[in-house]
């Protein structure tokens, strides 16, 4: 078997990297030739530099000099040999090293990259616009059922399973105390429940578009049918409803495009991270919703958005005065499930 030489060596353990210059090839081999070919008188001093310091670790390095005089040769050039190596092992490591990568500045002239959509600028709602970018990046495939499971402030649970097809049956039931109180169960032709902003089936959700330009102009296309139907409101006064689209079964770069509408509403203000009432950080947004009472008490409104993926994860309605929790809905559970649902035994169940 032919032997390799260290630069040899040093090549095939680093497959991948760029060659040596022939200038640094030129220098390592000088060094172990140089090495290779030292006078005898400085190997000897090398010995005697090494048995002096073997003393002073104790007498049975000397004895060991003394029995092995050839084996202590033969060691002492195998270190001067592999230290000639690792430096030339450094010099290749600084040469192999790669370049940093360059900052790119655009020059005075140059204008910017055009953007597929004219998002708001920098402001108030600019926490928004950055959990956006977050969530869009994230990857939800759909599965068989859209589950989310709800809580009150009366302790009122309420779990809703939607099922992707329109071949499967939705569920829905409530518990309080540890005891279902109703329960539904019906196929509803593949349609979500919920017809605040509009009538969609799984298909028309899982079609919007992400781009926030065309999800706006679809927006204003169900602020219209409404208008149509006796609605009367402009689309500033119908954009706080569109914040339940963020509730609904649709992608992570859809809810990245509601959360950009939304943020470019003039009605929108975000009052940052907040803990919820069940004590989760969210993003606390007023999207302009008319305050109204509860049980004659003036309330505000405001949303708190999960950090992670961007749906909703409570709405509560605060005491104007005093600022007192009024009511709340939490979200408990989000997303999509294979899981088959199960309402609970003993539900008085319709349908």
């Amino acid at each position: 078997m032919e032997s390799m030489d260290e630069l040899e060596l040093l090549a095939r353990a680093l497959p991948d990297a760029r060659p040596p210059s022939d200038e640094v090839v030129a220098r390592g081999r000088a060094k172990v030739a140089a090495v290779r070919t030292r006078p005898r008188a400085g190997r000897l001093a090398s010995r005697r530099s090494l048995t002096r310091r073997s003393w002073t670790r104790g007498n049975w390095a000397w004895m060991s000099w003394a029995r092995g005089k050839w084996a202590r040769r033969s060691w002492a050039w195998a270190a001067l040999a592999t230290a000639a190596v690792v430096s030339v092992v450094v010099a290749l490591a600084a040469n192999l090293a790669p370049a940093p990568a360059p900052v790119l500045t655009p020059a005075p002239s140059q204008k910017p990259l055009s953007t597929p959509y004219k998002s708001p600028k920098p402001g108030p709602n600019q926490a928004m616009l950055d959990l956006a970018a977050r969530i869009e990046k994230l990857h939800e495939p759909p599965r068989r059922y859209w589950r989310t499971s709800r809580m009150t402030d009366s302790k009122v649970r309420a779990e809703n399973w939607v099922p992707r097809s329109a071949g499967d049956r939705v569920m829905l039931w409530e518990t309080a105390g540890g005891k279902c109180t109703s329960g539904f169960s019906a196929y509803w032709g593949g349609r979500y429940g919920d017809r605040s902003v509009a009538d969609f089936t799984m298909a028309d959700l899982a079609a919007l578009p992400a781009e926030p330009e065309a999800l706006e102009r679809k927006f204003r296309e169900y602020n219209r049918i409404w208008n149509d139907r006796g609605f009367r409101k402009s689309f500033a006064e119908f954009a706080p409803v569109l914040g339940n689209m963020l509730d609904m079964p649709i992608s992570p770069q859809v809810r990245a495009g509601v959360l950009r509408v939304l943020a470019g509403q003039p009605g929108t203000r975000v009052h940052g991270v907040a803990r919820d009432p069940l004590g989760r950080e969210g993003l606390v947004v007023d999207l302009g919703e008319e305050g109204g009472t509860i049980n004659d008490v003036p309330v505000r409104h405001r949303l708190f958005i999960n950090l992670q993926n961007g749906a909703p994860q409570a709405r509560v309605a605060y005491a104007v005065k005093g600022g007192r929790i009024v009511s709340y809905h939490a979200t408990v559970v989000s997303g999509w499930t294979d899981l088959l649902p199960r309402m609970p035994k003993g539900c008085p169940r319709k349908g």
